[in-house]
């Protein structure tokens, strides 16, 4: 097995999921969303870790995966491609920063040739991102933490700015996130923000034994991986400051995807509706 995996944490490694999710909806039937490169890069993998031990590796290399996980992961990557070309629209020659980048491949779908990109995760996953894109003049690696500000001197473009948080805030802590806003504000003055959120009773309880075991067996998911931050509505960042303004949210059900199948149904039910869900904010 490549060493670029063995370095990878637990949050990380979960990076794999997400891409194998659109790999796998990309080759299916009237698939929600074209993401070639993930097809590409799966295929690869799929030979570097047939003997790796790792649950998630396991589970992508046999293909065990339900597949309505690939659905709903490519229903949140198609929405925040929606979100990001609304903004370009707009600012056409606008700064999207990617926060928790890991193998997403969302450049490569929007650019509109005149975006200036960011992407920003640790050196061990810019590293293992290298081995597959490249940067270019408007398209940029930032190997850091995003809680390190270090990386606001290095997008700062001027604006306008729009930033994405897909799959990340929930392995940070309250203050981390609250940190992170606050960083954003005093840095870049205002950005918009897409950030997807987990709802703070289903947090409580995956932390508990059971829901840490069903997350490995149904996910591969280590204990390190599991979700720290929730929050109980999408108002919640309002309270924070009163330069934080709520604009609008998508769940995994808005777009009534067949897909989905019986998981619509009890869609009607919020504490299902929103375990996971996407907010849109104005930050300064």
């Amino acid at each position: 097995m490549d060493k670029s995996f063995q370095s990878l944490s637990d949050v990380s490694g979960t990076m794999l999921i997400t891409l194998y999710s659109r790999a796998r909806e990309t080759q299916s039937p009237n698939p929600i969303i074209q993401d070639p490169k993930a097809v590409e890069i799966i295929s690869i993998f799929k030979k570097e870790l047939a003997g790796s031990t790792n649950p998630i590796h396991q589970k992508i290399v046999k293909d065990t995966y339900n597949p309505k996980l690939g659905v709903s992961m490519a229903l949140r990557s198609r929405r925040f491609d929606r979100y990001v070309l609304d903004f370009l629209k707009q600012h056409p020659a606008g700064t999207v920063i990617n926060f928790g980048c890991g193998l997403d491949t969302r450049f490569d779908r929007i650019d509109n040739g005149q975006v200036k990109w960011f992407d920003i995760d640790f050196e061990s996953v810019i590293e293992l991102r290298r081995r597959f894109m490249a940067e270019s003049e408007r398209r940029h690696f930032i190997a850091g933490s995003i809680l390190d500000e270090a990386w606001t001197k290095q997008v700062a473009t001027g604006g306008p700015y729009l930033v994405l948080a897909e799959g990340v805030f929930m392995y940070l802590k309250e203050a981390e996130v609250k940190d992170l806003l606050a960083m954003i504000k005093t840095r870049l003055g205002q950005a918009e923000l897409v950030c997807e959120v987990t709802n703070r009773y289903w947090v409580n309880r995956m932390n508990g034994k059971y829901m840490q075991r069903k997350f490995k067996r149904k996910l591969g998911m280590e204990r390190d991986a599991v979700f720290s931050f929730g929050i109980p509505d999408s108002h919640y960042f309002e309270a924070w400051d009163p330069s934080y303004k709520f604009l609008d949210e998508w769940t995994y059900f808005d777009d009534h995807e067949k897909k989905l199948g019986w998981y619509n149904l009890i869609s009607i039910f919020e504490v299902i509706r929103k375990v996971q869900w996407t907010m849109h904010y104005q930050i300064g």
